[in-house]
């Protein structure tokens, strides 16, 4: 049987790895709960939490990305808009917010909606870029066009600090149990140069006058993919290389990473 497009992808992935790592690492109990994904992408992360049990309904903004996660995991995908959540308030046991909210310009009525289809007692996971501009890591963004004043990746904001997503998770109602990052500046900077040649190659052709990165970073379908053909084949040839070079995050475990992850209950 022939590997998923995404599970291929993901296996030859950076960040990603550390994104599931991180995420399933901070995942409550899953078992016998129903549960919400919400900024499901492709459908990778859908793929490795179901594994964990629960009955999850995985939602996402694009219907590319939708389609993708149907692909993968077959049931219960739904496209959603960015002011509400098509469920009951109270609906489900845990809600996990997987790096989205910084698209959205009204997170504030988002995180609304998060809260409200989450029943009291029930467990909160937010993941999202933590956008300090005094970072070497943001410097090098700046320069590749990543940041939002440059509309880098679509988004809103650059990110959420871990102050602030505390703050943020407070103000909506939640108990913050505990923050995290994760995603140190060598796999940063190997993964936004990365992204940056994806781009460019994408883009070739095409008219680049508007300059808008969301979605032309990386692969969103098998045929994205295949269609990247000969520079994937040279990229997972010096994946390995590419490995070794993040591993040097390792040799500075006193920074921190750039991405955060924020874990809590809904007040009861």
């Amino acid at each position: 049987m022939t590997e998923a497009w995404q599970l291929r992808l993901y296996r030859r992935s950076l960040k990603k790895k550390e994104t599931m790592k991180a995420l399933l690492e901070h995942l409550p109990k899953v078992e016998g709960r129903r549960c919400l994904e919400l900024g499901c992408g492709t459908g990778l992360t859908s793929y490795f939490l179901r594994q964990r049990g629960g009955t999850w309904t995985s939602a996402d903004f694009e219907r590319d990305h939708v389609r993708s996660a149907k692909g993968l995991v077959q049931e219960r995908v739904l496209q959603i808009d960015e002011r509400s959540i098509p469920f009951r308030s109270a609906s489900f046991d845990l809600v996990a917010a997987i790096n989205f909210l910084e698209h959205i310009r009204d997170d504030e009525t988002f995180f609304t909606e998060m809260v409200r289809v989450l029943r009291p007692g029930g467990d909160f996971l937010f993941m999202a870029p933590k956008g300090e501009s005094h970072r070497i890591g943001f410097t090098l963004k700046r320069v590749l066009g990543f940041t939002a004043d440059q509309e880098g990746f679509g988004h809103a904001r650059d990110g959420y600090p871990l102050p602030a997503a505390r703050v943020l998770m407070e103000r909506h109602g939640l108990v913050v149990e505990g923050v995290d990052d994760y995603c140190r500046l060598f796999t940063e900077s190997l993964e936004d140069v990365l992204n940056y040649g994806y781009h460019r190659k994408s883009m070739k052709g095409k008219d680049t006058s508007k300059q808008d990165f969301h979605g032309d970073t990386a692969p969103m379908s098998a045929e994205a993919l295949n269609k990247v053909g000969t520079a994937y084949r040279v990229y997972s040839a010096v994946y390995p290389a590419l490995r070794a070079w993040t591993m040097l995050d390792h040799l500075i475990p006193f920074t921190r990473g750039y991405m955060m992850v924020a874990w809590g209950k809904k007040a009861a």
